[in-house]
């Protein structure tokens, strides 16, 4: 009895702490719930977090290196090429090659120190009488458009040959003016009055005397025109003779076979393809 009376405490004691074991495993598998599901609620916000996976999707912005395809407008540097467009200008008859050109200008710029032909200061110092300087003369065309209502002087770049010839190398340059007649009272030609100008080596009397006896005054430039001597062969020429015209501004306005100039030098002209002019000015004042 005393045995049971010992044992009794240590049976309900035992009871006890069994029964505090369960409920603190129960309070602490709770508490683990709580907290679990606490964790389960942070982790669906993690789920949350998760969605900055869709920040992700700024990689599509990357696609803005498409938006510097915008050089690609840069390219419209190649509409500046449409100064191409003045190439219609390059087809214009104005800027068309004339043949020759180059020689002509060089003849143009070159022929007064060749000398008139019919300057008797510059050739004749020998003759027994004063000499005359270069004398205007008039066309005998009616031709407005050519050498007609003109009044003109001729250069020769060699002298000697003109204008019998040979003609090899030979260029003949007509230089024209406008015209008007000397209207006063007192009107006269003579040339062997005419006072000997500076040492430009060009002495010219500006006057011509009509058939009627009447005197014309050259006044304003009218243009040149030019014949030059190639070899026959020489394509686009009238056998080796190039013709040419060069107007008041320097302009080369036609060069080569030029039919306005062929159509009298070709049929009529009396040494080749040149008429000449007398190289003495005496008959002109008779």
């Amino acid at each position: 009895m005393s045995r049971i009376a010992l044992d009794a405490p240590s049976t309900w004691y035992s009871m006890l702490k069994r029964r505090l074991a369960s409920a603190a495993i129960v309070s602490l598998l709770a508490a683990a719930g709580c907290g679990g599901g606490a964790g389960k609620g942070s982790g669906a916000a993690g789920t949350s977090g998760g969605a900055g996976t869709t920040g992700t999707a700024g990689t599509t912005g990357d696609a803005g290196t498409t938006g510097g395809a915008g050089s690609t407008g840069g390219a419209g540097t190649t509409g500046g090429g449409g100064t191409g467009g003045a190439g219609p200008v390059d087809a214009s008859a104005d800027s068309a090659p004339i043949p020759f050109e180059d020689q002509v200008l060089e003849i143009a710029a070159s022929y007064i120190s060749w000398g008139r032909v019919d300057d008797e200061l510059r050739w004749a110092p020998d003759l027994c009488r004063i000499p005359y300087p270069g004398v205007a003369k008039q066309s005998a065309s009616d031709d407005p458009n050519t050498h007609g209502q003109k009044l003109y002087s001729v250069f020769a770049k060699h002298w000697a040959q003109y204008p019998n010839g040979p003609h090899d190398d030979q260029a003949v340059v007509k230089q024209s003016w406008k015209v008007e007649k000397v209207t006063t009272p007192d009107a006269a030609f003579n040339p062997a009055t005419f006072p000997v100008p500076n040492n430009d080596g060009d002495h010219f009397y500006p006057y011509a005397k009509g058939p009627d006896g009447g005197v014309f005054r050259a006044t304003d430039p009218a243009g040149l025109y030019i014949m030059f001597k190639l070899d026959p062969s020489t394509p686009e020429t009238d056998e080796g003779w190039v013709y040419a015209t060069v107007s008041t501004a320097g302009q080369v306005t036609s060069a080569g076979r030029v039919a306005s100039c062929m159509g009298c030098h070709e049929t009529s002209a009396t040494h080749e393809r040149l008429y000449g002019v007398p190289k003495s000015n005496s008959v002109l004042t008779r």
